[in-house]
């Protein structure tokens, strides 16, 4: 190993911050009475697992397992299951991630539950001891537990997060290791546990005997390169303590985003479908506003079940001829796509809708042709402006279009949802 891992004046230093359990930590922020006992979230329409307590881990319950499967399990250890709760999490991470941003100038957020953070700057100081001192004030000002790994690089900082997690320290940094501690560890980690590489990568490794990271870190240069390119080396060369991943301040422009839902009954009727893509329209478009980008494209999908006979799918695209963020034109136009795949006297259990060609809304290229004059134009931007503006204050759909209904049968099934204590007035937490 290159000595430049141990030279701790010279080498970078980041920090990953990892939510523990988070969606699971945030039910039980508002509800202490869950502390120490199982609990699952679990998907839109309540269908499968997608977050586990430790005590559920510990049960040897999978990710992902369909909730039907598990009635009995979830009976006999008196489970506690929460239907996800989106609008509370994500509210939970921005505060998170304001806390970290008072002790790093830069924060990479990776995911909802995770950030990197660059520490150089910090690097003369005892790091573990600053890292405890950042999760005790995240535990103070939000509430939520973190895991901090910190390691001259991004891939080995995931790794620090692992172990950190795994002993319960709740900090470690690779540095407090020895060359040969380093090294034992990373014997102890399989290849398809490092940050990059997925399951294709990982089986080519192992044909041929590269199984942990240790091995990876050692193989040779021009063989991985082969395979696996220059992403191949720069993962070699992280694993090494040289680091070649920067901090990513700003986040890349979306090139696409999609809205879909499975329905808990099957719809058959047109008039429901209709109702139903409208409002993912109407979702899709708020998502691209909020990203300041317009859509060049738009598709339109939907399914039956695959688990039934007769499986039919089908999907439809439209380019339009001036991108557009506008719900009411994007509206119209998915409800004609719609038309075109629909199939009568089939049970549809599935439908989305896609924007694509994504490009920033103040750089929108005109057409000679559009029927639509300048004036038109700026009152629907005005009118998506208001309506975005009311949203925000006074909660999701206060306004929206008739066109996405008013029963909505096909609506997703929450049953299980806490109340969304931080971003609804009406869910404030009480005190008696």
């Amino acid at each position: 190993m290159s000595s430049t891992v141990l030279d701790r004046k010279a080498a970078k230093r980041f920090a990953l911050v990892d939510c523990n359990n988070f969606y699971v930590s945030c039910e039980r922020l508002f509800n202490p009475s869950l502390i120490g006992k199982p609990v699952v979230v679990v998907s839109n329409n309540d269908g499968c697992v997608i977050a586990r307590s430790q005590e559920v881990k510990d049960l040897g319950l999978s990710m992902g397992v369909p909730v039907f499967r598990i009635y009995d399990l979830i009976k006999r250890h008196n489970i506690q299951v929460y239907s996800s709760n989106y609008a509370l999490y994500g509210d939970l991470s921005g505060r998170v991630m304001s806390t970290l941003a008072y002790f790093a100038p830069n924060v990479e957020i990776y995911s909802i539950d995770e950030a990197f953070m660059d520490l150089s700057e910090f690097r003369c100081r005892d790091l573990t001891a600053y890292g405890d001192e950042i999760r005790k004030q995240v535990m103070r000002w939000v509430g939520i537990p973190v895991s901090i790994g910190i390691a001259p690089t991004k891939t080995l900082a995931k790794l620090a997060n692992r172990i950190a997690k795994q002993n319960g320290s709740g900090v470690f940094e690779f540095h407090d290791a020895a060359i040969a501690s380093m090294d034992e560890i990373l014997s102890q980690v399989d290849v398809s546990d490092i940050w990059g590489i997925g399951s294709k990568y990982s089986n080519w490794l192992k044909e041929r005997g590269i199984i942990t990271a240790l091995q990876l870190r050692d193989a040779d240069q021009y063989m991985l390169q082969s395979k696996m390119g220059i992403v191949g080396v720069k993962l070699q060369m992280e694993l090494r303590g040289e680091s070649c991943l920067a901090m990513e301040s700003i986040a890349n422009p979306k090139q696409g985003t999609c809205v879909s839902r499975s329905f808990p009954k099957s719809i058959h009727k047109l008039a429901e479908l209709k109702e139903a893509i409208a409002y993912f329209t109407h979702r899709a478009a708020e998502k691209l506003r909020r990203q300041q980008q317009s859509a060049s494209a738009i598709t339109v999908f939907l399914q039956t079940s695959p688990f039934r006979d007769n499986f039919y799918a089908n999907s439809a695209t439209a380019e339009l001829v001036i991108s557009t963020n506008s719900t009411h034109e994007l509206s119209l136009v998915s409800a004609h796509l719609l038309e075109g795949i629909y199939r009568q006297g089939q049970n549809f259990k599935k439908a989305g809708v896609m924007m694509s060609g994504l490009v920033p809304e103040r750089q929108v290229q005109g057409n000679l042709f559009d029927p639509h004059n300048d004036e038109a134009k700026k009152r629907s931007r005005n009118l998506m402006s208001v309506m975005d503006r009311i949203n925000e204050i006074y909660g999701r759909d206060t306004l929206r279009f008739a066109t996405t209904g008013v029963l909505q049968v096909w609506k997703t099934k929450s049953e299980q949802r806490s109340p969304r204590y931080t971003t609804c007035w009406r869910d404030l937490l009480e005190v008696s």
